[in-house]
């Protein structure tokens, strides 16, 4: 008796997501398990900073690098 399998959506481990939303923040997770934060105003960053010090303590916070002309 053949056994049939039906094929399942894999999970890909090496893609992003969106960890809370802070303003027009993004926290994302990247693929390497860093945070970084992405988009947002200081206020928004701010939040983010205190919330992740209470609710992950682990994460330390990147910010893309803003060129300055």
């Amino acid at each position: 008796m053949s056994c049939i399998r039906k094929k399942r959506p894999r999970i890909f481990l090496n893609t992003r997501r969106v960890v809370a939303l802070f303003g027009r923040a993004k926290l994302m997770r990247e693929w390497d398990g860093r945070f970084r934060l992405e988009g947002g105003s200081h206020h928004d960053e701010a939040a983010a900073v205190e919330w992740a010090s209470m609710f992950l303590p682990e994460a330390v916070l990147v910010r893309p690098r803003q060129t300055s002309r």
